[in-house]
């Protein structure tokens, strides 16, 4: 649009992604980055006067030498009060008016602000993709697997998918343990028709358990694959579409599959010591060795199930606990079944009946030839929680109001349901495959 600033490229040198970090005291210390030079005359709708040109107001703004002006979080606060305001255009000329003046403190949300901005004013096409890509570099840059992520989410939702897959890919090698890499993938394989990317995300989506999610990320992503085949079939590449399906298939075995059910109203608890020391239980539901309480149940909900898709070789030791019971309709029957193997020629199954009153007796099964070669980084979901709930609490406190009449309930039943979905989804998925 004529009048809006440009967005200048500041050359190959200044996006190259960072040097790896070293503590070997020989290496030199990278130069920080130098930003995103941006220049062009002021005015994205129209020209205002000198006197009320957001665009110099603001350039001056941020020449100050006032440290609180130029903190990334203020400027944060600017961009959300302008724009909860309705004035896109001040928004964007803050935004231009700090990178210019601060681009060693640029951030990769700050050019994502930037790009929604642009739009926001009918700017070029153009200035968009360049700012999700500058979004990126940033990103790439810093090696955060959240910027990394928010910044692959930004260019795929704009059909810009070219640098997608390779950031995707690399927020998937630093956290293996979570799904919104591997969900954007199979979404981006969907978009370019490409069986490749799409078997190896449903492999990686597969050889873990997902909390709460499992049933469901299991049966879209079988979903997905069928979708993509008839496509394939339909262009006259029934070869890869038969390669799909395949990879599919022996992706779905699990090394061990363990179901503990009941009748009556109570709460079973069942806990599995893992070879190597670790343990999935209420507290802990996934592990570092791949293992995994996937759905936990209670009252009503009598089941509890847990997998391990990828594991390693050794003793797995099944534990079960009553946690509660009701006197009036009581538990006469409760039975743990394991599967090895599960889903291929070597599947071999374990049923075992326990006593309602006194189940803990254990049950030890070894597993022999398990397909797991990596541990996974180390995830404590109860501080995650507790850091959600400092966060919510600061928003609340921030915006000075309250929620009258809703108490918090600490229970393990409420914490149960909401892990659990009763159809088999996740209560409230981040990233849907069928979006």
């Amino acid at each position: 649009m004529a009048g809006q600033p440009a967005l200048k490229s500041a050359g190959p040198s200044a996006f190259s992604p960072a040097s790896s970090r070293s503590n070997t005291p020989t290496q030199a210390t990278p130069a920080p980055p130098r930003g995103i030079p941006i220049t062009g005359p002021p005015g994205v709708v129209s020209q205002s006067t000198r006197a009320t040109d957001p665009y110099t107001y603001w350039l001056h703004f941020y020449a100050s030498k006032d440290p609180k002006r130029a903190s990334p979080d203020a400027l944060h606060d600017t961009i959300r009060i302008l724009n909860q305001a309705g004035k896109p255009r001040e928004l964007h000329a803050a935004l231009i008016g700090y990178l210019r003046n601060h681009p060693t403190l640029a951030e990769p949300w700050m050019y994502e602000a930037l790009a929604l901005a642009v739009e926001m004013n009918h700017g070029k096409e153009e200035d968009v993709k360049t700012a999700l890509n500058y979004a990126a570099d940033l990103a790439l840059r810093g090696g955060n697997p959240n910027a990394l992520l928010s910044a692959a989410d930004k260019l795929f939702l704009k059909g810009y998918y070219d640098r997608v897959g390779m950031l995707v890919d690399r927020v998937t090698e630093m956290v293996q343990h979570r799904f919104e890499p591997i969900l954007m993938s199979i979404k981006l394989a969907q978009q370019t028709e490409d069986p490749k990317r799409l078997g190896d995300s449903i492999e990686r989506l597969f050889s873990l358990g997902w909390p709460g999610s499992d049933e469901y990320f299991r049966m879209e992503a079988r979903n997905q694959a069928g979708l993509l085949a008839k496509t394939l079939i339909e262009q006259n590449r029934k070869p890869d579409a038969d390669a799909l399906m395949s990879r599919v298939h022996e992706a779905e075995a699990r090394d061990l599959y363990a179901r503990l059910t009941w009748d009556g109203e109570a709460d079973y608890d069942l806990n599995v010591d893992e070879p190597l020391g670790a343990t999935a239980c209420f507290q802990t539901p996934r592990t570092v060795f791949g293992g995994a309480l996937v759905k936990q149940g209670y009252g009503s909900h009598p089941e509890e199930v847990y997998t391990c898709p990828r594991g390693f070789s050794g003793d797995y030791v099944f534990r079960v606990s009553r946690i509660w019971a009701n006197p009036a309709r009581p538990t006469t029957r409760i039975t743990l079944e394991v599967i090895e193997h599960e889903g291929t020629a070597q599947e071999k199954k374990h049923v075992v009946k326990l006593d309602p009153d006194k189940p803990g007796q254990p049950l030890t099964i070894t597993l022999k030839d398990g397909r797991r070669t990596r541990v996974l980084p180390f995830f404590d979901a109860r501080a995650a929680e507790r850091e959600i709930l400092v966060k919510e609490a600061q928003k609340l406190r921030a915006k000075s109001r309250t929620r009258p009449g809703v108490a918090a309930s600490g229970s393990k039943a409420d914490a149960k349901s909401r892990l659990n979905s009763t159809s088999g989804q996740p209560n409230h998925p981040p990233i849907r495959l069928d979006d």
